[in-house]
């Protein structure tokens, strides 16, 4: 054999181990970019099940505070009307006619007498006329006061308590039947 001849067998072989080293290396790096490709689709994955979590449990959160936003408003303006029903009928008892008045403030002074023996009874220039005996200045918006002769019990029967007492007493009721 001559030196050419090896020469070239040795080239060929060089380029047959080139070609596999190649072919191995190409072989490789497809595995390794196959490989990467489905970790980059997992991953992906994964932070799109996040974000979606994510955005359920914001939304979640959003809706609660709005529904509980809306219940307060809706709490607040239940109030409000209720507020109001009370305070309209306060003031029509307030502003009644004079022989409305005269009359409830001899029931109120009645009722006071079935309590307690009334010595003093309190009350203000508009009711002061419809009562009879020891009668004092009260500042108030209607109704009396009656007192024993020691001083030791008194009955409020003014409007504004008996009215306190009232909407305590009918506020579930009221509130029925305004929110049916």
């Amino acid at each position: 054999m001559g030196l050419e001849k090896i020469k070239e067998e040795i080239l060929q072989k060089a380029a047959a181990t080139e070609k596999g080293i190649l072919l191995e290396a190409t072989a490789k790096a497809e595995a390794i970019r196959n490989k990467a490709s489905e970790q980059v689709k997992q991953l992906e994955s994964e932070a799109a099940k996040k974000l979606q979590s994510e955005l359920k449990s914001l939304e979640s959160k959003e809706t609660s505070l709005a529904n509980m936003e809306s219940q307060k408003l809706f709490f607040e303006a239940k109030k409000e009307a209720m507020d109001n029903v009370y305070q309209e009928s306060l003031n029509k008892i307030r502003n009644m006619p004079a022989k409305d008045r005269k009359e409830t403030i001899e029931k109120l002074i009645a009722m006071a007498k079935k309590e307690i023996d009334v010595d003093v009874v309190f009350a203000n220039d508009i009711d002061k006329k419809f009562c009879e005996g020891n009668v004092k200045d009260l500042q108030t918006n209607g109704g009396i006061i009656c007192e024993t002769k020691d001083n030791s019990v008194r009955v409020n029967l003014t409007f504004d308590n008996l009215f306190t007492d009232l909407r305590e007493k009918t506020s579930k009721e009221v509130s029925k039947i305004l929110f049916k």
